[in-house]
């Protein structure tokens, strides 16, 4: 394998992209590499600096420490930390690229032209490695093969996410024969489609053992979920009905496994 760094294949990919012809998309590659590199250092299993075998520091301690990096960062005085140091490009996986994509920028935007934008920029930094002689072919068709998985299902998800927020927040997730009506229970939290019928879903919540639906949506938004799309969201139960409070990010089933089926990546010492 080639002793080639990851910081290292991101800046020569970066320069490599400033000589050819730009495009109109809505992301240049330093910022979605930048993202990834984001991602690495803070969500990854890649980096271990803050685990220590010490003693825990005294609490109060950490809280003041953690109150002035954040008044830090609100005044612009601190930059998010994304240099990936002496990181091996072999110690790069394809689930690498699928958690990023699929969950890490899904958080941040339910734009499905700028995942899109992203996903080329992954592909075309990962044919770029394979040019290099950096990657062995075997090793960059695993990266191929998770990206055209998971690109269609992150911007599809992203999609869902856009339209019911507007669909929500313009009152079309209340019926109205139950407007007006007082909430009588709350649920929040992630959620997993379990059903689908005609006009309506349910949901399951993994911390309960009960289905919470049906939820009654308009049959295009119906047709743009899928069984096992994971959704940050809020039901309220008005009369007999349930209905969509608020909803966050939506995460396709691709990327979303129970906790006691992952076995998770082995960090690096």
């Amino acid at each position: 394998m080639s002793p080639t760094t990851v910081q290292t294949a991101i800046d020569d990919f970066v320069r490599y992209a400033d000589t050819v012809e730009k495009s109109d998309a809505q992301a240049t590659p330093d910022q979605c590499l930048e993202m990834l590199s984001q991602y690495l250092v803070h969500y990854s299993d890649l980096f271990n600096e803050m685990e220590s075998e010490e003693e825990p520091a005294d609490f109060a301690d950490w809280e003041e420490g953690l109150d002035n990096h954040m008044s830090a960062l609100l005044e612009g005085d601190v930059e998010a930390v994304g240099h990936l140091g002496n990181l091996p490009l072999e110690a790069l996986d394809p689930e690498h690229m699928r958690d990023f994509l699929g969950w890490f920028v899904l958080r941040e935007t339910s734009d499905g032209e700028l995942l899109q934008a992203y996903s080329d920029t992954l592909r075309a930094w990962v044919d770029f490695i394979l040019a290099r002689g950096w990657w062995k072919h075997d090793v960059y068709l695993g990266f191929i093969e998770v990206l055209e998985e998971v690109t269609p299902e992150a911007v599809r998800v992203a999609r869902v996410s856009r339209v019911l927020f507007h669909f929500i927040r313009s009152g079309g997730g209340v019926p109205p024969r139950m407007r007006g009506q007082r909430f009588s229970r709350f649920v929040e939290g992630h959620a997993q489609v379990s059903t689908l019928a005609e006009n309506s879903l349910q949901f399951s919540f993994h911390h309960q053992d009960e289905l919470i639906g049906p939820v009654i949506l308009p049959a295009p938004i119906l047709g743009m979920i899928e069984v096992g799309d994971v959704f940050d969201l809020e039901l309220g139960m008005r009369g007999d009905a349930w209905v969509i409070v608020d909803v966050g990010p939506v995460y396709p089933s691709c990327v979303y496994v129970e906790v006691e089926e992952y076995q998770g990546l082995d960090k690096l010492s």
